[in-house]
C-alpha cells in the first residue's frame, strides 16, 4: 500500500513575489525603506556586476596581477615574431613585400583644371592678382566680383555678391558703414540727461545687493535651519547630508513666504479678484407714462385718464418703458 504523501508539491508552494497577492499586506513604504533585500539578487548577477565594476578601474600603478595570455600557439617555429628587435621576421616581411610603402592613387579632386579653378578662386577672394602670385604667370579671372557684375539676362543673379574688400567702391562702401556705426556708438555712449546718477545702480551693484540680502537672511535664520535639519534627520534617517540640507532650505524658504504673505494680507478671504460692483453698475430705469388722454368722462362726471380711470392728472402713469443712458445712440444726423 503506498505511504500517504506528506510534502506538498513545489508548485503548490505560495512563493513570495513582489506586488503578488502572496507579499505583504503593506502598499506605502517611505523612501529611507528597503525593500528588496540583497538576497533577492541572484549570485551570478552580483559576481558578474563584481567583475564589471573591477574591470572599469584602470592599472594605471600596476598593482594588479595582469591577465593570462590565453593564446594556443605553442611551436615556436610558426609564433610570431611580436618582438620589435627581431631582424630576421623583419627582413622576411621586406622580402614578402608587406612592408613596401603604400602607393595612393591620383585624386580626381586634384587634377589640373582643379588647381586651377582654385587658383582663380583665391585670386578673386584676396584682390592680390591678375598676374598669378601663386603661378607666376597671367591670370584672367572673369571678376573680383563673380557673375553679379556681368548680368546680360534677367534670370542671372544680380544682387550684391561680392567677397572683395580692395576695389575703391568697397573701401568708400566701407568707410561709410564703420562711419555710420560710429555715430551709433556715440549715441548709445552718450550721457543721457534725464537719467538719476543719485538713484541708478548698476548691474553688478544690484547682484552684490541681491547676494548681500540673502546671505544675510542665511545668518539670521541659520538656527531654524538646524532645527528644520534635525526633525528631518528623524523622519528621514538614511537621507544623505545633501539632501538634508535642500529639504531645510526648501521648508525655510517657504515659511518666509508665508510670513511674507500674511503679513501682507492679514485676512484670509481676501484676494485680487476685481470689485465688479464698481465698475459694472446698471444705471437703466423706468419711465411710467399714461397711453390714454385725460379729459371729461361722462359716466363718472369728472376728469380722468381713459386707460386707467384715474382722476389725478398729475398721477403715475399705468406703464412703464426702460430708459438706458449708457446705451449706444443709432440716431445719426438729420438728411435735409
Amino acid at each position: 500500500m503506498e505511504a500517504p504523501r506528506t510534502r506538498r508539491h513545489p508548485f503548490l508552494e505560495r512563493k513570495f513575489q513582489v506586488g503578488s497577492a502572496s507579499s505583504d499586506n503593506k502598499v506605502n513604504y517611505s523612501l529611507a525603506e528597503k525593500f528588496f533585500h540583497n538576497k533577492d539578487i541572484k549570485p551570478d548577477i552580483v559576481e558578474s556586476k563584481r567583475q564589471v565594476m573591477k574591470k572599469k578601474q584602470p592599472n594605471i600603478l600596476g598593482t594588479e596581477a595582469r591577465e593570462w595570455n590565453a593564446t594556443t600557439i605553442s611551436d615556436p617555429r610558426i609564433q610570431k615574431h611580436s618582438s620589435a628587435c627581431d631582424l630576421k621576421g623583419r627582413l622576411l616581411k621586406v622580402r614578402a613585400g608587406l612592408m613596401d610603402e603604400r602607393v595612393i592613387k591620383p585624386s580626381k579632386f586634384h587634377t589640373d583644371e582643379a588647381i586651377a579653378e582654385k587658383h582663380k578662386f583665391i585670386v578673386s577672394v584676396t584682390g592680390k592678382g591678375p598676374i598669378g602670385k601663386l603661378t607666376g604667370h597671367w591670370f584672367n579671372t572673369v571678376d573680383e566680383r563673380g557673375l553679379s557684375k556681368h548680368c546680360v539676362a534677367d534670370h542671372w543673379p544680380d544682387w550684391e555678391a561680392s567677397h572683395s574688400a580692395h576695389t575703391k567702391e568697397d573701401v568708400k562702401q566701407a568707410q561709410g558703414v564703420f562711419e555710420k556705426q560710429e555715430t551709433k556708438r556715440k549715441r548709445n555712449f552718450a550721457k543721457d540727461n534725464r537719467l538719476n546718477s543719485l538713484e541708478y545702480v548698476n548691474p553688478v551693484q544690484a547682484v552684490a545687493n541681491i547676494n548681500d540680502c540673502l546671505r544675510e537672511r542665511k545668518i539670521d535664520f541659520q538656527d531654524l535651519k538646524e532645527q528644520f535639519k534635525r526633525e528631518l534627520k528623524v523622519e528621514f534617517p538614511q537621507a544623505s547630508e545633501e539632501r538634508l540640507q535642500a529639504m531645510a532650505q526648501r521648508l525655510l524658504n517657504e515659511k518666509l513666504l508665508a510670513d511674507e504673505k500674511m503679513s501682507r494680507f492679514p485676512v484670509q478671504h481676501e484676494s485680487f479678484r476685481p470689485n465688479l460692483s464698481l465698475t459694472t453698475q446698471d444705471r437703466r430705469y423706468k419711465e411710467y407714462f399714461h397711453p390714454g388722454t385725460y379729459g371729461w368722462m361722462e359716466c363718472e362726471k369728472r376728469y380722468g385718464w381713459s386707460c386707467c380711470i384715474n382722476f389725478d392728472q398729475d398721477s403715475r402713469g399705468c406703464e412703464h418703458k426702460i430708459c438706458n443712458p449708457d446705451s449706444w445712440c443709432l440716431l445719426g444726423f438729420e438728411r435735409s
